[in-house]
């Protein structure tokens, strides 16, 4: 894996170094943030319909061992895809603005052994092993800002958004459940994961990512 990612990256200097300076259609984009805090890779491409209008997409993948940290559990994988629509608020300014509107869609699954979790009646159970499936779906509102010298293939762009979410979230075939006493967690966002839940959430979006432009 490490190999085809370090091809991945290779790949991107080359289209950059052969891109026309000053004039580019097309960036792709690399989370910065995903691989340390999102346990995945997440990497992106946007294209610019005109002076106004960029449309990009982002597709994120992980799974235990693929990247420098990882949620500690058997094994899992977690899947992202986030279509986006990008509108240029200063197109003649060398600092270029984005506001954009991005939908997002996220499946996790895991397998979790000796662990706990809520159901949604507030039951708290001991298990020794089961099956685990988050999915969300999100809408949100972004501000992202394009660093980079006009001359040049690389540079950074910072992002923010905020938005909304459901987030559905199961443990199924539970062996071994037996009932437990919840801790007490002063910080209940800590274990939200470990609670079986359904419903709507709001979202937020930070990310730094390096771009190449062509």
């Amino acid at each position: 894996m490490i190999q085809k990612f370090t091809c991945f990256i290779f790949l991107l200097l080359v289209l950059g170094i052969s891109a026309q300076q000053g004039d580019y259609r097309s960036i792709i984009t690399v989370s910065g943030f995903a691989p340390l805090r999102d346990y995945r890779w997440n990497v992106g491409y946007m294209y610019r319909l005109n002076e106004r209008w960029w449309l990009g997409t982002e597709v994120a993948y992980g799974r235990k061992g693929m990247t420098p940290y990882h949620i500690e559990e058997n094994d899992y994988t977690i899947f992202e895809v986030k279509p986006e629509v990008y509108y240029s608020l200063a197109p003649d300014s060398k600092l270029k603005h984005f506001i954009s509107a991005e939908f997002s869609y996220l499946n996790h699954q895991s397998k979790k052994i000796n662990e706990e979790y809520s159901d949604e009646t507030g039951s708290y159970y001991h298990f020794q092993s089961a099956d685990y499936e988050r999915t969300r779906q999100a809408l949100s509102i972004n501000y992202s800002i394009l660093l980079h010298r006009e001359s040049s293939w690389f540079g950074f762009m910072p992002k923010v958004g905020i938005g909304i979410a459901h987030r559905n979230i199961r443990y199924r075939n539970v062996q071994g459940k037996e009932y437990g006493v919840e801790p007490i967690n002063v910080f209940g966002f800590l274990n939200d994961r470990d609670r079986e839940q359904e419903g709507f959430r709001p979202h937020f979006n930070v990310d730094i990512k390096f771009i190449f432009k062509f």
